[in-house]
């Protein structure tokens, strides 16, 4: 019997062109693989160089956008818990996006908190959006009746109140601003279902310039069903309601966790409608 130096050799039927088959195997797979790299580099690169950032004002933290929405849950859980349960209003925090920064590898979002009033048992006031006021039959501080035919030719601001509402009294400053503002380009009304002596005593201690409406008890409760105050409310020329809001609105101090103190600056809002609806 024959022997070999070497293992049974693989047939030249099965070997034919078998080391340049492996080769370009190899150089397929490597191929590939730097495909794949360069893909997954590109997808990387396209994924930071188009992800949105987040800050709280200018000088705050980074935030990705989930972080944000984290921070605006938690503010509104905490004023939830924190809010009294025989409250018929509350505020719902947000954010706003005011201006936009423009990286060469991101974008960053420069927001502030939005704040906006809400009623926790749907008050009927809410309702009156583009739908014309409930006509009234009232009377004002000085015993002058009105209707809301007195005021339709004018935009008409009304601001719903009482003397002893404390965050009624704490905006009137700025509901004197506006006034100031416009004079008399836009009625001024406040309503309230305070007694003439009760506000005349108010109104001797305390500046308010709007045109005072008394006694309203049943036209607030019932024809507005407003249950909260203050409120603000926007008229259009025609009479027709274009803004119901829970007084001024107000921005979140985060760090101190508590609202911000109103300045002229939250009046901004206010008068954008009021030159909207007066054009």
């Amino acid at each position: 019997m024959q022997t070999s130096e070497f293992p049974l050799e693989i047939p030249r039927s099965q070997n034919r062109n078998f080391p340049y088959k492996t080769t370009l195997a190899t150089i397929k797979i490597n191929n590939m693989k730097k495909e794949i790299l360069v893909l997954v580099f590109m997808l990387c690169y396209l994924s930071i160089a188009s992800q949105e950032f987040y800050k709280i004002g200018e000088k705050s933290e980074v935030l990705t956008k989930i972080q944000l929405e984290n921070k605006i849950s938690e503010l509104n859980i905490k004023a939830k818990k924190n809010g009294n349960k025989n409250d018929t209003h509350r505020f719902k925090v947000n954010y706003k996006i005011i201006k936009t920064l423009n990286k060469s590898d991101s974008i960053i979002n420069i927001v502030r908190y939005d704040i906006k009033y809400e009623s926790t048992r749907n008050e009927k006031i809410f309702t009156l959006e583009n739908k014309k006021i409930p006509e009234f039959n009232l009377r004002n501080v000085e015993s002058k009746r009105r209707t809301l035919e007195h005021f339709k030719g004018k935009v008409t601001f009304i601001n719903l109140w009482f003397t002893n509402c404390f965050p009624c009294v704490k905006e009137i400053p700025l509901l004197n601003t506006l006034k100031e503002k416009y004079k008399n380009e836009v009625n001024f009304v406040a309503i309230t279902f305070d007694s003439k002596e009760k506000v005349k005593h108010f109104l001797k201690k305390k500046k308010f310039n709007f045109e005072h409406i008394i006694n309203a008890k049943n036209y607030l409760s019932k024809d507005l069903g407003n249950r909260s105050y203050p409120k603000i409310i926007l008229l259009n020329k025609e009479g027709i309601v274009k803004y119901v809001g829970g007084g001024i609105p107000s921005e979140y101090d985060y760090e101190k966790k508590k609202m911000k103190e109103r300045t002229e600056k939250d009046l901004v809002y206010l008068e954008k409608i009021i030159e909207d609806l007066n054009k």
